[in-house]
């Protein structure tokens, strides 16, 4: 929720995308098609803000989500069509875990008499965690009951598209919010290495004959350790206040609708999706990518927007519970740029996970912009949408620039392989005997060689890694 004691915001010109190195970021930044006073813009993001953050109880697969769906589509410009599309998947990270942490204990008491038994089933539960922090694979989701999530789906599509453009923010806001000190980076990390120590225990006291007063103490230091992770996962995990999965995102997305009705980025497919079960695993996203990734146009690159209104901003360049799972260099590369004109944004890893993640894990180029822990404004969710606008405005830039690069790299290429010929045939080659790129009587190729083809201009950023 915007504070009413907020400063007032820096007058800002109309320049479109005219970066300068000296300045506020809002004002290098600014695109203004309607001619408006920021002051306005401000005005209208501080009211989405406040009609979307009134919106109680909006977790995964709730009546509250949907509620929030309908809100965010009722302030969406009139004229362009929006679409819902409805997925099953489950929504509840934190009794995932709880249910490991349950194996685990259970598996310890079973030590007590058949402990190797007990030894096998903390193996089992360890790769289980394992597999839940790398969320590739998880058959305990498989096996739970599932809840009906929506996405909210805006497109603006165009002929012969250069790539494609996804932007996303949650509409869910996390049940669950993690305060863990500066040392813990990876609290799964903890977790996971505490069933390790477990299952190493119980095997070595399912080894020990007879059970003597060393079995007995490791044995009961494998119970201490897991004892000690479980109270230390009840003390970091907190209900989640209303200041933490705020609205600023889906207020962020609704200011860049608005601007791309009216001026888009040129040539570019631009998809909008409002995610549901983005903080449950982000199920939208998956089910977003199921449905649609394999009509996309390439190349596809994915911003996603995780409550970016809260100041500091900051670009998100590795992600993941378990391990950094690391964006491909395009978002990067354009957060680079940026820094480039001046406007130093900071690129951090962080152990949450956003929809950027799960773009990642489809194989397409992502980058996400989150918020630091200051209360969400208005100002600094325009500061966002800034920054968000010129990071995609600089990827359709970049896709504009590859068929002027592309004639430059065709004489890098090697000639087809014809019947008789290769790059070490015989008599013909780079060098060949009687033939060469000027050779008596023979042409760029040579005589009775296949002029090269002419390759269509690839529509690659040259960004991408």
């Amino acid at each position: 929720m915007a504070s009413d004691s907020n400063p007032p915001p820096p007058d800002v010109g109309s320049s479109s995308l005219g970066f300068r190195p000296e300045g506020d970021v809002v004002a290098t930044l600014r695109y203004e098609p309607s001619g408006r006073c920021v002051t306005e813009v401000v005005d209208r993001i501080r009211a989405d803000l406040e009609a979307l953050a009134g919106v109680a109880h909006r977790y995964a697969g709730t009546e509250g989500e949907r509620e929030m769906l309908h809100h965010v589509r009722s302030r969406l410009p009139e004229g362009h069509p929006s679409r819902i599309e409805g997925f099953v998947a489950y929504t509840s990270p934190s009794m995932v875990l709880g249910i490991h942490a349950l194996a685990l204990l259970i598996s310890g008491v079973l030590g007590l008499w058949w402990p190797l038994e007990a030894s096998v089933a903390c193996g089992l539960v360890t790769a289980s965690l394992v597999l839940e922090g790398s969320e590739r694979f998880s058959l305990l989701r498989r096996l739970l009951l599932k809840s009906a999530s929506y996405n909210l789906v805006w497109r603006s599509q165009v002929p012969n598209a250069l790539g494609t453009l996804v932007i996303s923010a949650p509409l869910d806001r996390p049940r669950w919010r993690l305060s863990r000190p500066g040392w813990l980076v990876r609290p799964l990390r903890l977790v996971v290495v505490s069933a390790g120590v477990v299952t190493v225990l119980v095997t070595l006291r399912a080894l020990a004959e007879p059970w003597g007063r060393p079995s007995q103490g490791m044995y009961a230091v494998a119970l201490l350790v897991l004892a000690t992770t479980v109270a230390l996962g009840m003390v970091a995990h907190r209900r989640a206040s209303r200041a933490v999965g705020g609205a600023s995102g889906c207020a962020a997305l609704l200011e860049l609708n608005r601007r791309f009705c009216d001026a888009p980025p040129p040539d570019l497919d631009i998809w909008m999706v409002f995610t549901g079960c983005s903080y449950a695993y982000q199920n939208g996203m998956h089910a977003f990518l199921a449905m649609r990734g394999g009509r996309l146009a390439e190349p596809v690159f994915v911003l996603a927007l995780a409550d970016p209104g809260k100041a500091p901003l900051q670009a998100i360049v590795s992600e993941g519970p378990l391990w950094p799972e690391h964006h491909r260099s395009t978002g990067p590369a354009l957060v680079e740029r940026l820094r480039w004109a001046g406007v130093d944004i900071p690129s951090i890893d962080t152990a949450g996970a956003t929809d950027a993640r799960a773009a990642l894990q489809w194989g397409y180029r992502s980058l996400a912009l989150s918020g630091g822990s200051a209360p969400t404004r208005a100002e600094d969710t325009l500061r966002a949408v800034e920054v968000a606008e010129a990071l995609c405005r600089l990827y359709a830039e970049d896709l504009h620039h590859v068929p002027e690069l592309r004639p430059a790299l065709r004489g890098l290429l090697e000639p087809p392989v014809g019947e008789g010929v290769g790059p070490v045939g015989e008599g013909v080659g780079p060098v060949g005997e009687g033939v060469g790129p000027v050779g008596e009587g023979v042409g760029p190729v040579g005589e009775g060689v296949p002029e090269p083809v002419q390759l269509a201009p690839e529509r690659t950023s040259p960004l991408v890694s």
